[in-house]
């Protein structure tokens, strides 16, 4: 029996998201329905630390994606920091890593 990859998403005291685990294609769908809370405010900025984040694969790149359109709706700016290598190389060859200001 195969367990399906584990994530999860904590917040710090200083307001920056942590990612932890893996997103992949087994729990895509849950992490879509798990949004981060994005900040009403239309100006305001929400930092998701990836650093935590594993074996991203391209339905992460896929999450990620969608959480920053989602954050782009509300008028809000999603920054994702500390990126992993790997994820950062999948940005690069599927061209997205201005989506996720990778670049």
């Amino acid at each position: 029996m195969s367990i399906a990859p584990f994530f999860h998403i904590e917040s710090d005291t200083l307001g920056t998201l942590r990612v932890s685990g893996a997103i992949s294609f087994v729990n895509a769908a849950q992490a879509l329905m798990q949004t981060p809370q994005f900040i009403v405010r239309a100006d305001a900025t929400l930092d998701l630390d990836l650093a935590a984040l594993e074996n991203a694969d391209s339905a992460t790149l896929a999450v990620l994606i969608a959480w920053a359109a989602r954050a782009r709706r509300t008028g809000a700016t999603l920054r994702y920091l500390h990126a992993p290598q790997g994820l950062r190389n999948l940005a690069r060859l599927c061209d997205v890593e201005g989506l996720l200001g990778l670049a």
